[in-house]
């Protein structure tokens, strides 16, 4: 069994002091980090985008010291939030479009970046697309959790304007894929689960502030991460953990 961790949107900021919509990102972040750490044995970690809100070096490094402690895994995803330049320069690594991930023997993930230039909204390329459904026809004897910021679904309320605006190609490159399992993203800061034939698909709520309902006030619901189990034989099951 393979233990993975999602956790996501943590918008971290170039000052630790900063406060967004009246949270101080750092200090729930950091939060995350240790309940996660005393509380869960994770394989693996992988963090579906919005690491930073402003896109500074500085938030990157903050986010770098953070992950470090895990001494895990992690795979790190960008959003819109995010500035690919800048974290590029603290990483080393430039952030692939489409990248698959080997979990074990019989699990991959594979990460997809949803970000479009200078836009709050997702897209994902003919290109990507084509990769993606490669992939999935490629590995018919894996199982596949895919890993996006975006949501491809609707969510119901306001953050439906600025999900992933091609999100019919998307569905339709997975749909009736036996193969693919579940597929997890972030940006909507609130936790949802619901199924697409056989495929979980799922929603994590944020590190920091919630959102919910038709305003764009944060909720009062708790920050909090997603635990995946992976099962050799394809089975998975997951549960969100809220932090007091």
């Amino acid at each position: 069994m393979i233990s993975l961790i999602q956790i996501t949107d943590p918008h971290l900021t170039e000052n630790k002091k900063t406060k967004v919509k009246s949270w101080l990102t750092h200090s729930s972040f950091e939060k995350t980090i240790a309940y996660i750490k005393t509380n869960e044995t994770p394989d693996f970690i992988v963090v579906s985008g919005d690491i930073s809100n402003d896109g500074s070096k500085k938030s990157y490094v903050a986010y770098q010291q953070g992950i470090e402690r895990f001494e895990k895994p992690v795979f790190t995803i960008l959003g819109n939030h995010d500035n690919h330049k800048n974290f590029h320069a603290v990483f080393r690594t430039k952030f692939p479009s489409v990248e698959k991930i080997t979990l074990s023997e019989s699990w991959l993930i594979m990460t997809i970046d949803s970000t479009s230039m200078n836009k709050e909204s997702g897209h994902i390329t003919k290109q990507q697309l084509h990769a993606l459904r490669k992939l999935i026809e490629n590995n018919k004897d894996k199982s596949l959790v895919l890993c996006l910021h975006h949501q491809p679904i609707k969510m119901g309320f306001w953050i439906d304007q600025v999900g992933l605006e091609n999100s019919d190609q998307f569905i339709a490159s997975i749909a009736n894929q036996s193969n693919v399992k579940a597929v997890v993203w972030g940006h909507v800061h609130h936790e949802s689960e619901s199924t697409l034939g056989s495929i979980k698909m799922l929603s994590t709520p944020s590190t920091c502030y919630q959102f919910c309902g038709n305003t764009e006030q944060p909720d009062t619901n708790k920050p909090g991460y997603r635990k995946i189990k992976l099962f050799k034989s394809g089975k998975l099951e997951t549960k969100v953990v809220r932090i007091d």
